[in-house]
This record gives structure tokens, C-alpha cells and sequence, in this order.
């Protein structure tokens, strides 16, 4: 019996993916950035007018807040006065989007990484009355076991200690003959390593497995929103 148990100790010692598809605490979906307050299901726009009007006159976002732990901004769309808020959670790199449309109804409500132009959950768009008119789930759970943030961690024990995560994204990649859900993350290495050259590497999304990596000559740009 304490032979079967040292060797089953051995065994999982030697999977070092094993633990992130049990270990869904890591993705932090619990965190309120994910979740729509109730204050947050309408914008004020008596209150903020000033800002609109001057993201409306300068085409750009205007900043609301800026601070160690948060940045946030409205942006105004000329086109029909609809008006997207964004909180970015510096700290995790997590944003929540919701957008109103010109007199402050809430319109959509997502979630983003800053590394990332995809949803993280479901995107869910609103009734003028404020009940939910649809959503598309963009989690994919059954696809992706391994949550973003999982994927990065695990090229980041992997990655070169100098080089910095740039981008990950959802894709489907043929390996082998077979085809894979993975996550491609992207490094950049530093200039002295060769200008514009970055570190790829497509990571099995149901294993947490590094299936291959590379250098490629373009570095995909950091997501901004």
C-alpha cells in the first residue's frame, strides 16, 4: 500500500498542468470587475455632461478616474450620443465595458483583458427597460478548461525571465494531425535579442500543455481598448 502511494505522489509530481483544471479559483471570475453593480445599470448623464461633451468635441475618451488601482473613461459616439464606460482593474488587467445608450439605459455589459480583444464571459446586451434581450457566451468552458488566466501562468513559469507577455488569445491549432483548442500567448524579448522578434507558444487549452513554441518576427501589439 505505501508503495502505491509514493508512486501516485511521483505521478502527479510529474504533471505540472495537472493542478490548473482543478484549480479554478485562479481564474477570478468571483471578482466584482466581473459583475454589474446595480448603480452601474445607468449612467448619469446630467451629472457627467461636461465629460460628455467633451469626448463628443475632442472624438476621444475622457477620463474619469485615475488612480493607482483603476482607470476610468467614458467614451462618446458621435453617431448616435450612445456612451461606453470602461473600468480597467490595473492590478489584475482585467476591463469592464458597459455601454448606454444616449440617455443612460444600460445597453451591453463585458469583460476583457488588457492582453486580450476577446470576452472572457458572456457578453449580454439589455432591453430599454433593463431586462436582459440576449447573451453569447464567449467562456467556452467546455473548449477551454484552462481559463486565461491559468494560460498565463503557465507561460509565465515558462517564458524567458526577461521576456514580457504581450497578447493571448483563443484559437484552433492542428498539431500532429489533430486539432486543438488552445491559447496562444505571445512574449516579447528584449531589443538586444533581435528588434521586433517575439516568443509564441500555443498552449493546449483542455491539459494546460505547451504543444509547441517559437520566434516570430512580428510582435502582436499589446490589446488597448
Amino acid at each position: 500500500m505505501k508503495k502505491l502511494v509514493i508512486f501516485c505522489v511521483i505521478l502527479s509530481g510529474c504533471n505540472p498542468y495537472k493542478k490548473y483544471l482543478a484549480n479554478d479559483d485562479l481564474c477570478g471570475f468571483d471578482d466584482p470587475i466581473f459583475t454589474l453593480k446595480e448603480d452601474e445599470r445607468y449612467f448619469d448623464v446630467v451629472k457627467y455632461k461636461s465629460a460628455i461633451d467633451s469626448s463628443l468635441n475632442a472624438f476621444d475618451r475622457c477620463v474619469l478616474l485615475n488612480n493607482e488601482r483603476l482607470y476610468v473613461y467614458i467614451y462618446a459616439w458621435n453617431y448616435n450620443k450612445a456612451i461606453t464606460k470602461t473600468i480597467q482593474d490595473k492590478n489584475t488587467g482585467i476591463i469592464k465595458r458597459i455601454g448606454y445608450d444616449s440617455i443612460g439605459r444600460i445597453k451591453s455589459f463585458s469583460n476583457h483583458h488588457i492582453y486580450n480583444s476577446d470576452y472572457l464571459q458572456d457578453i449580454i446586451w439589455y432591453n430599454t427597460d433593463g431586462s436582459i434581450r440576449k447573451n453569447k457566451d464567449y467562456r467556452k468552458v467546455d473548449k477551454y478548461p484552462i481559463c486565461y488566466r491559468e494560460a498565463l501562468a503557465i507561460v509565465a513559469r515558462k517564458k524567458r525571465r526577461k521576456d514580457s507577455i504581450t497578447r493571448l488569445f483563443k484559437s484552433e491549432y492542428s498539431y500532429r494531425d489533430k486539432k486543438y483548442f488552445v491559447w496562444k500567448v505571445y512574449t516579447k524579448v528584449p531589443k538586444r535579442l533581435g528588434k521586433g522578434k517575439s516568443r509564441y507558444f500555443n498552449l493546449d487549452a483542455q491539459t494546460g500543455k505547451i504543444l509547441t513554441k517559437g520566434i516570430v518576427v512580428t510582435v502582436p501589439a499589446k490589446f488597448k481598448d
